[in-house]
C-alpha cells in the first residue's frame, strides 16, 4: 500500500524543543531522577518512553522529594502553584513558547483592567494555566456559550475586553467569539481586543490533510483521546470523509475492522504529541499490505 503522509504531521516545534531540552537534562544529570509534574504532552505512549528513561510523569509535586528537578510540562502551570513550587524544587520550564507568551499577554491585559475571554476546553491543564494570569475571566467552551457570555456583562459600561483563544483551540470557535464581542462592544461603546493565539502548525496540518483527502482512500489520524489538537484534527477530517480512522498506535490499526484489500492509498497524519516512533511503526505496517 503506498503511504502519504500529511506535511506538518506529529510534533509541532513547542515539543520538539521540550524533548530536545529534557534528555539533554537527562545526560547531564545522569543517574538523578527527573520529575514532569503532569504530563509533558498528552499521548500515554510517549510518556511510558519517558519513563523508560527515568523520567517520572507526577500528579502531585509531594511525589518528588524537595529540592529534585521538577519539570513545567508544555502547557504550562498555574502561575501561583509555579511560585509555590519554585521554593522547594529545581523548575525547569518547559511551557511551550506560544503558551508562555499568551501568559504574559493575559497577565498585561488583566494589569490593565482588561476582562479576559479565553476559548477552549475548562478542563485542559493550558486552560486552567491561562486563566491564573487574569483577575476577571470567562471561559468559552462552544458557540451556546457565546451570546450567554455577552450577556452577563450586557450591563457594564467602560468594558474592557481582551480575548485568546486556547493554542489548540477551534478557529471557528474563537473567530465566533471574536465577531459577537465586536459587534456587541461597537453598540455598547466597549473597548475589545483580541490576539490570535492558536498554533498555526495545528492550521496547517489540517489544511495539508484536507487537500490529500482527494487523492488517498482511507485516513488515519494518529494521536492519544488527551490531546485535544488530535481529537479535533479528526473530527475535522471525520466531517469531510467517513473514510477517517483514530488511532494511538500500530495495535489499534491492526485490530481495526477494515478490509485492506481495495485500498490502495492511505494518508497518515499524527497530532502535535505523536512520537515519531509510533507513526514510522504505523507507515511500516501499511507499506507491508
Amino acid at each position: 500500500m503506498n503511504v502519504l503522509v500529511a506535511k506538518y504531521s506529529g510534533f509541532c516545534p513547542g515539543v520538539v524543543q521540550a524533548e530536545k531540552a529534557i534528555f539533554s537534562m537527562k545526560n547531564k544529570v545522569k543517574k538523578e531522577k527527573i520529575y514532569v509534574l503532569g504530563y509533558l504532552i498528552h499521548n500515554h505512549t510517549y510518556i511510558d518512553f519517558l519513563e523508560k528513561n527515568d523520567i517520572h510523569t507526577i500528579q502531585n509535586p509531594n511525589e518528588a522529594p524537595p529540592g529534585s528537578l521538577l519539570v513545567i510540562r508544555t502547557h504550562g502551570i498555574n502561575r501561583q502553584l509555579e511560585n509555590a513550587l519554585s521554593k522547594n524544587y529545581s523548575l525547569v520550564d518547559l511551557t511551550c513558547p506560544k503558551v508562555k507568551k499568551i501568559q504574559k499577554l493575559i497577565q498585561s491585559y488583566a494589569e490593565k483592567g482588561y476582562y479576559i475571554v479565553i476559548t477552549g476546553h475548562m478542563e485542559h491543564p493550558e486552560v486552567q494555566g491561562l486563566v491564573s494570569y487574569a483577575s476577571q475571566y470567562r471561559i468559552i467552551g462552544n458557540k451556546d456559550e457565546i451570546e450567554r457570555s455577552i450577556q452577563e456583562r450586557a450591563e457594564d459600561r467602560d468594558l474592557s475586553v481582551f480575548l485568546v483563544s486556547q493554542t489548540t483551540g477551534y478557529r471557528e470557535l474563537f473567530e465566533a467569539a471574536v465577531r459577537a464581542w465586536k459587534e456587541a462592544g461597537a453598540s455598547r461603546r466597549w473597548n475589545v481586543e483580541f490576539y490570535d493565539s492558536i498554533c498555526p502548525i495545528t492550521s496547517f496540518r489540517e489544511e495539508e490533510a484536507l487537500k490529500n483527502l482527494e487523492t488517498v482512500d482511507v485516513t488515519f489520524v494518529v494521536g492519544d483521546k488527551l490531546s485535544s489538537n488530535a481529537t479535533r484534527l479528526y473530527d475535522t477530517l471525520l466531517k469531510k470523509d467517513k473514510h477517517t480512522y483514530f488511532i494511538s498506535n500500530v495495535e489499534d490499526l491492526a485490530h481495526l475492522d477494515l478490509d485492506f484489500s481495495d485500498l490502495k492509498t492511505a494518508q497518515v497524519v499524527s497530532s502535535s504529541s505523536t512520537p515519531n516512533f509510533v507513526e514510522k511503526q504505523i507507515i511500516a505496517y501499511l507499506e507491508s499490505i
